[in-house]
């Protein structure tokens, strides 16, 4: 696969995520107590068992990350890492919605100047006191 074939893979499986979620709790995700940031609390305990299980823990979804919403049920892999990261997007996605839904500004900032861009290794240099 190309990285052309990839990237719209990628998007057609977070997209078919988010309506499976829509049709399971609603478009505005009425179940899930989004003051708290239960999505993006969400997406990050998926995220976080993802990086446990690739790092050799072998019991990273038996139970939900700390950070998973407490009053949640359900915590499990979908699979592989690529489906479990596809859930994690989309909840990050909801959030994202939620959000703009809710008039915060979308608008990404530049670097600034005292971020220096290192091109060697296409980390951020650091800053030197």
């Amino acid at each position: 696969m190309d990285v052309q074939q990839a990237q719209s893979k990628v998007f057609e499986l977070v997209f078919a995520e988010i309506s499976k979620q829509n049709e399971m709790w609603g478009a505005m995700n009425e179940c899930a107590d989004v003051t708290n940031g239960e999505l993006l609390m969400a997406g990050i305990g998926q995220l976080d068992a993802v990086f446990d299980r690739r790092n050799g823990d072998e019991t990273a979804f038996d139970e939900p990350p700390m950070i998973y919403p407490q009053n949640w049920s359900g915590f499990r892999s979908y699979g592989g890492d690529i489906p479990n990261i596809i859930v994690a997007a989309a909840f990050a996605l909801q959030e994202a919605k939620r959000l703009l839904m809710n008039g915060e500004d979308p608008t990404r900032l530049a670097r600034r100047p005292d971020q220096k861009f290192n091109p060697e290794t296409g980390l951020p240099a650091t800053i030197e006191a």
